[in-house]
């Protein structure tokens, strides 16, 4: 009014801006609104879904048949009921979460560029970290030393299709949008992308754990941990969830593929 500035109000003070501390190769998740959950928040609703999902399973075991079918599924109803958790808990307390972790379309682009970055991550994972790891770890064990297998060795058609449809649609989908549209965006919008790509990609690969010896347990934990931490770096770079859910898949793909071919 006539040229005057108002004058802020005192009671309600000054908003600061969210800190920003980008990745070392792009900005688009700066683009973004910096989360609103804390990662202690996050964390606490992840593994009280997990619990939830273990109860799920209980009539799984009951009534599924044979075992090796009933693993693949009970694993599938812990994924689906924790993302049901997570979903719930985003849209009752934190409604702008579809924006904040990047579920907008188009999606196009941002799967195209995944799936050609899953498809270069698997073989440096696998081939590179994984080889050299193995290497290190035959060294100490004095015995050649491999990962655990991760799906049951004695699975028929029906398990495969369901092993399928869960590492291919499931498993991407919920792991991603904790660990890295939730975990690592709680850590990285407040300190980095660097702490947020640690905590969420070793939180990644605890999740991992498959009983065995310990060298190859830990050999496989690894290797996840690095897998993690690739999808870390997509998410960064294209700025949208999209791209690490088609990585995560394309990854997972071609897993299954070698597993099935060399069985």
């Amino acid at each position: 009014m006539n040229g005057e500035q108002v004058p802020p109000r005192p009671d309600l003070g000054e908003v600061p801006a969210p800190a920003r501390r980008s990745g070392p190769l792009a900005r688009d998740l700066d683009a973004r609104p910096s989360a609103t959950w804390r990662w202690w928040e996050a964390l606490g609703v992840y593994l009280g879904a997990v619990v939830l999902g273990g109860a799920a399973t209980l009539p799984v075991f009951s009534l599924v048949r044979p075992k090796a079918l009933a693993e693949v599924m009970a694993s599938a109803a812990v994924a689906l009921v924790t993302l049901g958790v997570v979903v719930l808990w985003l849209r009752t307390l934190h409604r702008d979460w579809v924006g904040i972790i990047g579920l907008a379309r188009p999606a196009g682009p941002h799967v195209r560029a995944g799936v050609v970055f899953g498809l270069v991550l698997y073989p440096v994972v696998t081939l590179v970290v994984g080889g050299l790891l193995a290497l290190l770890l035959s060294l100490v064990a004095g015995e050649p030393v491999r990962a655990p297998e991760q799906l049951p060795t004695d699975l028929r058609p029906v398990g495969f299709v369901a092993a399928a449809l869960y590492a291919v649609l499931v498993a991407p989908l919920g792991e991603e949008l904790f660990f890295r549209g939730v975990l690592f965006r709680a850590v990285r919008d407040r300190h980095g992308f660097w702490p947020g790509a640690a905590v969420s990609s070793i939180c990644f690969g605890l999740i991992h754990f498959v009983p065995g010896p310990a060298t190859g347990t830990i050999l496989l934990m690894t290797v996840m941990v690095f897998t993690g931490l690739g999808f870390a770096f997509i998410y960064e770079r294209r700025g949208a969830l999209w791209a690490p859910i088609a990585a995560h898949a394309t990854f997972n793909v071609i897993g299954l593929a070698l597993i099935i071919t060399l069985r």
